[in-house]
């Protein structure tokens, strides 16, 4: 009796030191997980928004379904298991791009950090595309989003979302400039559709028509 008890005292202290280890080593890799990097051979620290990036790089060179863990891991040197002490799956991580895209909205910032009257901002946003055959990676990652809206809901909605808010960005300050607010929100989509344009069209076999175009635009659409 004597001897049994003490042999069951010995397995449970035994799962209990085994129980501690594996919380301290838990503790330790969510502290600082550290991986090999396979190409250069230097220890770094993937964060989660390593991971985010490196997605949204992918999505907006190859779309939505080469956002894969394994291909990421690949990319970034590194196995599919430091994924999971970010991610609980692949859905999570696409959620996470979608936000970073609909909180990202660089034009709109540079210009408001720009400053200037309401019509020297909208001047600027107008100045911000690149007129030229050469995309930037913005919009990349513009045409990426919303090509894949067109088979996700949640990219739809965030799409309708981001769309409304710029918008509505573009609207506030026509009505600064004293337009009336239906003539206000008119302007707003023809300088909003004006720039996403610039994004789709194809102008290779048009050199210069941006260029050339670009003024009579902005009288346009700042005429009264």
């Amino acid at each position: 009796m004597i001897l049994s008890h003490l042999i069951y005292i010995r397995i449970r202290m035994a799962y209990k030191i085994n129980e501690i280890r594996s919380i301290r080593n838990r503790m330790e890799f969510e502290k600082r997980v550290t991986i090999m990097n396979k190409n250069n051979g230097k220890t770094q620290k993937l964060s989660k928004e390593d991971w985010i990036t490196s997605a949204f790089t992918t999505l907006s060179e190859s779309g939505v379904n080469a956002v894969r863990v394994e291909a990421l891991a690949k990319r970034m040197g590194v196995t599919k298991g430091s994924f999971y002490w970010h991610f609980k799956s692949r859905q999570e991580l696409l959620e996470a791009i979608l936000e970073k895209w609909h909180k990202d909205q660089r034009v709109i910032k540079k210009v408001e950090n720009i400053g200037g009257t309401p019509k020297e901002k909208l001047i600027n946003l107008l100045e911000s595309v690149p007129r030229s055959t050469q995309r930037n990676n913005s919009g990349a990652t513009e045409l990426a989003v919303r090509s894949w809206a067109r088979n996700d809901t949640l990219a739809a909605e965030t799409i309708a979302i981001v769309d409304k808010e710029r918008i509505d960005w573009v609207k506030g300050y026509f009505i600064e400039l004293g337009y009336d607010e239906s003539v206000a929100e008119s302007r707003a989509f023809l300088t909003y559709g004006y720039i996403m344009a610039q994004g789709i069209f194809s102008i290779e076999n048009m050199q210069g028509i941006l260029e050339r175009i670009h003024d009579d635009i902005i009288k346009v659409i700042f005429s009264k």
